[in-house]
């Protein structure tokens, strides 16, 4: 279940209503700065503090897939196809065996990179590492030591 992040929604509210403001009266243009600002902190501790007693285990991944999906339209218009994944993988967690289909953030833009990126994190044995939520072990996330992982844990 999803929790809202309310310092990320005001955020999105004072950015959004300082650019129109800013339209008005140039000087009103800072409550713009100031909810973009205020949004990506929040997003960043909210993160963090989900995330705060998540634990890294080692798991053995049996299965992947990817595929090409609908991306967002790029810079000239149009719609752009990217690549996604998903993997299956399990882990044990405190004497119990799990099964699971962890999370990660981004699409890839050709299927090399993906390639590329799926050798990267997982080894020729097929181990990999995740964070795994100890309140909801289903709640995973794959490990690929980038940008997320240095912000949010």
């Amino acid at each position: 279940m999803m929790e809202t992040n309310w310092g990320a929604v005001l955020g999105a509210l004072f950015f959004i209503g300082g650019i129109f403001a800013g339209l008005k009266v140039a000087a009103l243009f800072l409550i713009s700065i100031f909810g973009l600002v205020l949004a990506l902190i929040s997003i960043l501790f909210r993160g963090r503090i989900v995330r705060r007693n998540w634990k890294k285990v080692l798991a053995q991944c049996t299965d992947k897939e990817w595929k090409k999906v609908l991306g967002t339209p790029g810079q000239g218009g149009g719609v752009r196809l990217t690549w996604t994944f998903q993997l299956l993988c399990e882990f044990e967690l405190d004497g119990n065996r799990y099964t699971v289909t962890p999370e990660y953030w981004s699409t890839f833009i050709s299927e090399n990179r993906l390639q590329k990126f799926l050798d990267k994190v997982i080894s020729p044995d097929g181990a990999c590492q995740l964070w795994v939520n100890p309140k909801n072990p289903l709640q995973t996330e794959l490990i690929a030591n980038d940008i997320k992982d240095f912000l949010l844990h």
